[in-house]
Formats: C-alpha cells, structure tokens, sequence
C-alpha cells in the first residue's frame, strides 16, 4: 500500500510537471498557409526547434 501511495504521487507530479512544459510552447498563426516550411524557421527564431502545422492550420513549436 506504501508503494502504491508513492506511485501515485509521483505520477500525480510528473503529469502536473509535463502539463507545465507543454503549455509553454509557443504557437504562430498564419505560417502553414505559406510556400516553403515557415513554420519551423519561425519556431526556430522563437527557440524551438522546429516546428508542426496541425490540421486547423496553427503552427505548433516543439522545445529544444
């Protein structure tokens, strides 16, 4: 029962701290619409390392 408490737990803090990293990437509008892969070279210029265009068309950046 210790284990199963202390598995819980950190489960619990790891999903809080991957909440916490991924709701800081950046997103950019009105890139995947254009010629050539603008997406990635605008995540890039934001600190990302490149970057997706998602099926509604909204740039999402992936970290370092």
């Amino acid at each position: 029962m210790k284990y199963l408490r202390l598995f819980v737990f950190l489960l619990l803090v790891w999903l809080a701290s991957a909440q916490n990293f991924l709701g800081d990437l950046p997103t950019i509008p009105n890139v995947c619409h254009l010629q050539g892969d603008w997406c990635s070279t605008r995540c890039q210029i934001a600190g990302g390392r490149d970057g997706i265009c998602n099926p509604g068309g909204l740039c999402s950046c992936r970290p370092l």
